[in-house]
């Protein structure tokens, strides 16, 4: 029987865990799923947690108990080493520290935030890639009185959905404050919108509803360095905030770098199969994994049941036959009635789908079915 050890509790990890546990039922593999936090939080609901419309228990669930309930074994702990050559994985960790062997390895890390690519980014700016993070920053729009509020995408910074979704819930929050020129709310994008949901023609909808909700926008700005009061670009331009919320540039975990399958920014490459190149019996998913475009969590869950099939079709002797095609699938939240959908191929602008409109009953009822899945498989 194998061991199908699976790095990671985020969507990814856990989403995998699902999948092979149903596949293979009681067939004696054994899955073992690792990760550093005893936590699942459901980061769709980050926004709202922020804006108090949920509270942090709403969003999360203990990962132990949701993988005893799959029967796969749960190993709390940080990944310290990856021993190819072995198929062994050294962890660190209060209740265990040693090397679990693999047959089938199952990287679903997430993305590291790389802060320190940001001058003052730590000592200055809010971000929402967490819960902690979520409610500091729910705190400081709650004491905010008067000024400028900046929310913005660092370059590299793969999640554009919270940005757009923040500053339609400020607009919303103070709407009585911008109309009378009190408060001021800004959005900012490295590059263009459209590149930054990487490639779909999604760009004239979002303006509109920025103007529509008096956001400006601001395209092009690479933000380089974050100061007491402004951020500033590659270029050295400058814009002044009073409140900033950013997200900073997202990297692969430093631990596999350089080992021969990531990319320059550390995430791993994979075939059409899910496949590690270059790394046997080894399958990616997730953030981690590296395509072009957004990182989101209905993607992780597509790239987790491709992957789950590939590796039950190997365990039985065959040959990996489930293509993954790389396409996005997103709700944008406009803090009201209001909610933009996009469902875009990104190498395969046929599968191209837009919608907008007063949909929020179906947007929460999608949200809702996502984080079903998640709680009660």
């Amino acid at each position: 029987m194998a061991n199908i050890l699976i790095l990671g509790g985020g969507f990814g990890g856990l989403m995998m865990a699902e999948q092979l546990s149903d596949l293979f039922g009681n067939s004696g593999h054994r899955i073992t799923l690792v990760s550093p936090k005893d936590k699942f939080t459901f980061y769709p609901a980050l926004v709202r947690l922020a804006f108090g419309d949920c509270s942090e228990e709403n969003i999360s669930i203990d990962l132990p108990e949701k993988l005893n309930d799959l029967n796969v074994r749960f190993v709390q702990g940080e990944v310290i080493k990856l021993n190819q050559n072995l198929k062994q994985v050294q962890i660190a960790g209060e209740d265990f520290n040693g090397e679990i062997s693999y047959d089938y390895l199952v990287i679903a890390m997430g993305r590291r935030l790389a802060t320190e690519k940001i001058g003052g980014f730590f000592e200055h700016a809010h971000h929402l890639l967490g819960s902690k993070a979520a409610l500091k920053f729910g705190e400081a729009v709650e004491s905010f009185k008067k000024g400028h509020i900046v929310v913005g995408l660092s370059p590299q910074a793969f999640l554009p959905v919270p940005v757009c979704e923040t500053a339609f819930a400020l607009a919303k929050k103070f709407e009585r404050e911008i109309e009378k020129e009190k408060i001021s709310v800004s959005v900012i994008f490295p590059e263009t919108i459209e590149t930054a949901f990487g490639g779909a023609d999604l760009h004239e909808k979002l303006e509109k509803a920025f103007a529509f909700h008096h956001i400006e926008v601001i395209t092009d700005f690479a933000v380089k360095e974050v100061t007491e009061k402004a951020i500033v670009s590659a270029e050295g331009q400058k814009i002044k905030y009073d409140l900033l919320m950013l997200l900073p540039p997202f990297r692969g975990q430093a631990m596999i770098g350089k080992q021969g399958f990531t990319d320059e920014l550390d995430f791993v490459e994979v075939d059409d199969f899910l496949r590690v190149v270059n790394l046997e019996n080894a399958y990616a998913v997730g953030d981690i994994a590296s395509f072009t475009g957004p990182k989101l969590a209905f993607t992780a869950i597509r790239q987790a049941q491709v992957a789950a099939e590939n590796i039950a079709t190997e365990l039985r002797g065959g040959t990996p036959t489930k293509l993954y095609q790389h396409d996005i699938s997103l709700i944008i939240d406009e803090g009201g009635d209001d909610a933009i959908f996009l469902n875009y191929g990104v190498l395969d602008n046929t599968l191209y789908g837009l919608k907008t409109g007063k949909m929020w009953s179906r947007m929460k009822n999608e949200h809702n079915q996502l984080w079903h899945v998640v709680r009660n498989g």
